[in-house]
């Protein structure tokens, strides 16, 4: 496995495949089916306020294939803290300790960032993805919503984790 920023001139079909590969999850986050746009909304994407240039946007390969991707932007909600917009696997790459292992490095980085918290939303439609994130140590610090996502409106639970050790 390796870990490598993405670029959208050299990564987007790439990006786009792994929307494509992941349409249950696009259903159910967005209530759509995939196309280019998650992809652009991927690479463009930032919390209210956020600098796109302090943003990482990393894919993780096994070869020339995509498995996974996340997004972590800083300084949201507050000063000081790292905020992941999304972490997807290929279906087939699911289930095998990709997502913990991606989460490591992401905290990593945010450490080196100089991030003292890290959090993520959560819909309330995605129990194993909840699941996932209690699992790692973060914890329900706010619901929010409804929150538009794509033709959806969900319910949020921002869940935050401390990378003080």
């Amino acid at each position: 496995m390796e870990l490598r920023k993405l670029d959208p001139n050299r990564h987007g079909r790439l990006v786009a495949g792994l929307f494509l590969a992941s349409a249950d999850y696009v259903r159910l986050a967005e209530g759509v089916e995939p196309g280019p746009a998650q992809a652009a909304a991927f690479f463009k994407g930032v919390p209210p306020g956020g600098d796109i240039s302090q943003s990482v946007k990393v894919g993780m390969f096994e070869g020339a294939a995509l498995l996974g991707i996340a997004d972590m932007a800083f300084g949201y909600p507050a000063e000081g803290d790292a905020y992941i917009g999304l972490m997807l696997f290929a279906p087939e790459a699911r289930g095998k300790g990709l997502g913990r292992a991606l989460l490591a490095l992401l905290e990593e980085e945010a450490r080196a960032r100089g991030s003292e918290r890290m959090f993520i939303g959560v819909i309330e439609s995605n129990p194993r993805g909840r699941a996932f994130w209690l699992r790692e140590g973060f914890l329900p610090v706010r619901r929010l919503g409804p929150v538009k996502v794509g033709a959806r409106a969900h319910m949020v639970e921002r869940m935050g984790k401390s990378l003080q050790r």
